[in-house]
């Protein structure tokens, strides 16, 4: 259910105390780029905004550094850098080699600890704790990239990957995977809005939804021609919404274009089943917004499905063959799809806002402590 001004007021309350106890100061959060109309936004550039909006909701005095405009929605302050070169930041080079270096010239020494989420692996002068996300692995998604220049640059992101974990004071990484590659201090677990995606009524016709690219490793074009060809047959009613950068739109296949926040949650918790085929994922933020909105998933076999869905205790994981058998088993089967929106919105909750802001916190705590003995070691030596 979605929690209504009681329920949130205590929540809310919580969490200021927990920022009055935790006795940080000013926190700094880097990526490059945030969320804009113009586009869809990326997964690392949507979690670094709602975490930015949560952490300032609870009272902590947070400050997010990008080189693209403010988002309207943001309710922690923003520091734009590089203003002039924010055409570049969309430009895998530019990322991978130019921006690592830039940094140095950005002052981060006013803040207590720095938050990275990319291209910080030449960012040796940063003055004040650092924390690093690793949202996945270079080397896992060059593994399953379609193209030969994608897989060759994640090839060459990968050690540099590692320069970034040595130059953090505290790593972390979003599943088993990606804390084993990189060794890291702990996971870092995602925000998803539990006052924007919540369950809600289904639509009375079957209805799925997709969420990603038309080419590459989220494979919209895969989940169009299996919807097309293997469900509309036995379910000929049925309707698919798709958030992609290419539709073909027809009577059964809906074109949501760059949906805010609130339209993909409405459209979220009407469907019965999300669709995905991605190859790779290092999480998979749609599976965590699906399962708080109490709808069903259905993906193909990627790292970031079995971490969150365990394995397919909280959704369907199937083999390319079998997806389009399985979304119509679903959609004929009520009781085995009312019993997927069951779990996913049990596992949904071991992600709760107040929860995910105080393991980020104490892993800020834990970073400022490490940056304080090294510092202190130093003046020693």
């Amino acid at each position: 259910m979605r929690p209504n001004v009681r329920e949130a007021a205590p929540l809310r309350e919580a969490a200021c105390e927990t920022a009055r106890r935790a006795e940080i100061g000013r926190i700094g959060i880097f990526h490059a780029t945030l969320p804009v109309a113009d586009r869809k936004p990326g997964g690392v550039e949507l979690f670094v905004h709602r975490l930015g909006c949560g952490l300032a909701d609870a009272g902590f005095d947070v400050e997010v550094i990008s080189l693209s405009d403010r988002p309207r929605d943001a309710r922690y302050r923003h520091r734009r850098v590089f203003a002039r070169l924010s055409g570049l930041c969309r430009r895998r080079i530019f990322l991978l080699l130019v921006m690592p270096v830039l940094l140095n010239f950005v002052r981060f020494k006013d803040y207590d600890v720095i938050h990275f989420h990319g291209s910080d692996w030449a960012c040796l002068f940063r003055g004040c704790a650092s924390v690093r996300t690793f949202h996945g692995s270079a080397l896992l998604e060059a593994r399953t990239a379609t193209s030969r220049g994608r897989r060759l640059s994640q090839y060459l992101i990968y050690p540099l990957e590692h320069l970034a974990r040595r130059l953090a004071d505290v790593a972390l990484g979003v599943s088993e995977q990606t804390n084993e590659i990189y060794r890291t201090d702990g996971t870092a677990k995602l925000l998803v809005p539990e006052a924007s995606f919540h369950p809600g009524e289904k639509t009375a016709r079957p209805s799925f939804v997709f969420i990603g690219t038309w080419a590459g490793r989220k494979r919209g074009q895969f989940v169009a021609e299996r919807f097309t060809n293997g469900v509309l047959p036995r379910l000929p009613d049925a309707k698919l919404y798709m958030a992609c950068d290419h539709v073909p739109v027809s009577d059964a296949i809906v074109d949501l274009g760059r949906p805010s926040d609130a339209a993909l949650a409405k459209i979220l918790r009407e469907s019965w089943a999300l669709l995905s085929a991605s190859t790779y994922e290092g999480f998979g933020i749609p599976y965590l917004e699906a399962m708080r909105s109490g709808t069903a998933i259905i993906t193909t076999e990627n790292s970031g499905a079995d971490h969150l869905l365990a394995h397919g205790r909280y959704g369907c994981i199937v083999k390319d063959e079998e997806f389009a058998a399985k979304i119509v088993a679903l959609a004929e089967n009520e009781g085995l799809r009312r019993a997927y929106e069951v779990a996913g919105q049990r596992r949904a909750a071991e992600f709760s806002e107040q929860q995910v802001l105080a393991e980020h916190i104490a892993h800020y705590q834990q970073a400022i402590a490490r940056f304080a003995e090294k510092t202190a070691s130093r003046r020693h030596a």
